[in-house]
């Protein structure tokens, strides 16, 4: 995989060439905190036949080392570093599916260059700030995995390292929620582009998820929420045909 490197990161990426003829068409995927590109790896053959498809390694998960701004804002500092490879790369505007994690980077890449992104589907996003209650149970779901058949998973995403990733990723997220900061550079108004948000009711480890991100429709623009039940995370694995379905009409509005 190539890779680029700022002040902040030192990030890998793949993009995938698209079968369809309109070239304009571009889609970014950004995996969940604790996971690597991986995750998209059924996903690539399908979104390819659309867009022109983008994948990528945030700092230290994958093929992408430690970064200096992991410490800080995890969130924001990798919104900067994507924009930063949309430029090099030469794309002008994509769309973006973004898990979690992903989501955030993704609503702050909208707000770091608003011209840069088409459109946001956002699946299981853990709010619009960090709180104790969410990042206790991701702790419990983390542990779960050491304990369950969910590792085969994070080590297939992850090889050998996958258990230290997760440790490293919850150290900085607790440190994160006490710092006081929050998952955005700006107010969530400042977002223009149209926002999806998607997940299931129960989810594994967000908290009331339905009820997280209708708090967070008032505070965009152009919102709308899609909840699946019975479903697991994540969804495009657990609920495929309808998550491609959904994903396409969406994106391609």
């Amino acid at each position: 995989m190539p890779s680029y490197k700022n002040r902040y990161h030192k990030i890998s990426y793949n993009v995938v060439n698209s079968s369809s003829s309109n070239l304009n068409d571009i889609l970014l995927l950004l995996h969940d905190n604790g996971q690597s590109s991986r995750i998209f790896d059924s996903e690539l053959k399908y979104f390819s036949g659309y867009f022109k498809t983008i994948t990528a390694d945030l700092a230290g998960h994958g093929q992408s080392p430690d970064g200096t701004g992991a410490s800080d804002n995890f969130w924001i500092y990798h919104a900067v570093t994507l924009c930063e490879l949309l430029d090099k790369i030469k794309v002008k505007r994509t769309a973006v599916i973004g898990i979690g994690g992903g989501a955030l980077v993704a609503l702050n890449m909208a707000m770091i260059n608003p011209g840069s992104v088409s459109s946001i589907l956002a699946e299981s996003i853990p709010g619009h700030e960090p709180d104790q209650e969410y990042l206790n149970s991701l702790v419990s779901y983390r542990e779960k995995i050491k304990n369950t058949d969910l590792r085969s998973r994070y080590q297939s995403l992850n090889g050998s390292k996958w258990e230290r990733i997760l440790d490293e990723d919850t150290e900085m997220q607790k440190r994160f929620l006490d710092s006081g900061h929050s998952y955005f550079i700006n107010e969530l108004s400042k977002v223009n582009c149209p926002v999806l948000f998607a997940g299931c009711e129960p989810h594994e480890f967000v908290p009331q998820m339905e009820e997280r991100t209708k708090t967070m429709i008032p505070m965009l623009r152009k919102s709308q929420v899609h909840m699946y039940r019975p479903a697991s995370y994540p969804l495009f694995l657990s609920r495929n045909d309808e998550f491609r379905s959904m994903s396409l009409y969406f994106l391609m509005d």
